[in-house]
């Protein structure tokens, strides 16, 4: 199981946990490259605590900039509980 924690470094998981990736999707249309991706936040028994969702979406067409980035936090009452840009 790959674990996502280092590369997903701006996400406030606490010290001790993982990211666990629950689905990865990159989609490109309308002259966009989107990135959506859905983690799970894991405790150290193997427990969710919490789930992300993060997004990147960016022009293909040069200068290629980005359009939108950003994460939410979510509890697993689906409320949300923090949020933040990627960067």
């Amino acid at each position: 199981m790959r674990k996502f924690t280092e590369e997903m470094g701006f996400l406030p998981v606490k010290q001790g946990n993982h990211l666990v990736a629950t689905d990865l999707k990159n989609t490109q249309k309308k002259g966009m490259d989107n990135d959506d991706d859905y983690f799970n936040e894991v405790d150290q028994e193997g427990n969710v605590v919490a789930k992300y969702y993060t997004w990147h979406h960016m022009s293909i067409y040069p200068p290629q900039k980005v359009e939108s980035q950003g994460w939410i936090k979510y509890d697993l009452n689906d409320n949300i509980i923090a949020s933040g840009s990627r960067s």
